[in-house]
């Protein structure tokens, strides 16, 4: 397909980089990085089914919004990068025979499941060819356009891997994944294994197939060659009990974190009650600022919880807008700046959206919060 016309200002993106890779490390940096995306009209919009029937729609897609990230609104740490969601959460379920169903709206998802219980587990294969089998072909074929398209100037970020139970969710449904935990231990742990060793070999391929210095691990601190550790998504945290979670799946979350380093676990909540814990005990260095109780985000849970990962030393991405009932009644309160200084006391990565004006007036108040707290 040829390679894109590209507008990166590389000096820029070399210094953002830097910064964020020092502060979610622990080095000192000159102000808290801050991530900026620019409104802008008129660039191409395809949705997901229209993205996977045909990837150079992805890529003109991805290319235009990086190429106005630069243009429109320079003095960011936003990072670039092919962000591959649209292949779906059972991209690596589709390895083991799962069946992807396309949509117009939403990534692809799982339809039906491949193993009925746990006494089929023998059905599956001990190991899969992420290059060859189900929609890796697919992937190995997304990779090669990108590529292709911006010559490693825009890294790849890995695919939706989920995490080991995440994956194990779309081959079989929860509840029989949940009996298995108390009917057949063993059995269930092997499964976990075979899992494990399927994303594991994912994530390796890509890089074999990309490059180290051109994959993205963690989406959250998205700075190429590994230095941010790896990133699991992880939301059936708070399904499971903390005592189950940390049986069955934190062990597998760790093998993942122990061989690709301790990076950012995504889970969409609640945290409380009693789940914050299970996130906690996998160690990772940054959570996000989601639901807090219920379909909640009150002020005083956000200010417990940056209590709780302050003392564990976890980075919190995202920022707190609060809101006092569900945020599906979209009652939300713009936090104000003394809010924001003690939610940053600890290690915080915000974003935020709009207009030039708003960048400028949202850059300018993360600079003041970073003289306060670093």
């Amino acid at each position: 397909m040829g390679k894109y016309t590209l507008k990166l200002d590389k000096d820029r993106l070399a210094e953002s980089r830097k910064r964020v890779s020092d502060y979610y490390n622990g080095r000192p940096v000159d102000r808290i990085p801050f991530s900026f995306h620019i409104q802008t009209s008129g660039l191409p919009h395809y949705n997901y089914r229209q993205c996977n029937e045909d990837f150079s729609k992805f890529i003109e897609q991805t290319i235009a919004g990086v190429n106005a990230q630069f243009e429109g609104f320079p003095d960011t740490d936003y990072l670039p990068m092919f962000y591959l969601d649209f292949l779906g959460e059972g991209l690596i379920a589709s390895m083991f025979g799962a069946e992807q169903l396309v949509v117009d709206e939403n990534p692809p998802f799982t339809r039906g499941r491949v193993l009925n219980d746990i006494d089929g587990l023998d059905k599956l294969p001990a190991k899969v060819d992420p290059e060859n089998d189900g929609w890796g072909k697919r992937l190995m074929q997304v990779c090669d356009m990108c590529m292709d398209a911006a010559g490693g100037e825009i890294p790849i970020c890995v695919c939706d891997h989920q995490s080991p139970y995440g994956i194990a969710t779309k081959i079989m449904d929860n509840e029989s994944l949940m009996l298995a935990m108390y009917d057949a231990p063993e059995e269930m742990m092997r499964f976990m294994e075979i899992v494990t060793g399927a994303i594991d070999g994912t994530i390796a391929a890509m890089e074999r197939r990309v490059g180290k210095e051109n994959l993205v691990k963690n989406a959250s601190a998205p700075v190429p060659g590994g230095e941010t550790g790896l990133i699991l998504w992880d939301d059936y945290v708070s399904v499971l009990s903390p005592e189950m979670h940390e049986k069955f799946c934190r062990p597998f979350n760790m093998k993942l974190y122990d061989k690709y380093g301790y990076g950012h676990l995504h889970t969409c909540g609640p945290y409380f009650p009693g789940y914050l814990e299970a996130c906690l005990a996998c160690k990772p260095k940054s959570l996000d600022l989601s639901i807090m109780r219920g379909m909640s985000r009150s002020r005083e849970d956000f200010l417990r919880f940056r209590e709780r990962t302050r003392e564990a030393g976890v980075i919190l991405c995202g920022t707190p807008v609060v809101s006092e009932g569900s945020i599906f009644e979209n009652k939300f309160i713009e936090p104000d700046e003394e809010f924001l200084t003690e939610m940053a006391r600890g290690g915080i990565l915000p974003g935020g959206g709009g207009s030039y004006e708003d960048g400028v007036r949202m850059t300018e108040m993360w600079k003041r919060i970073s003289k306060r707290v670093l």
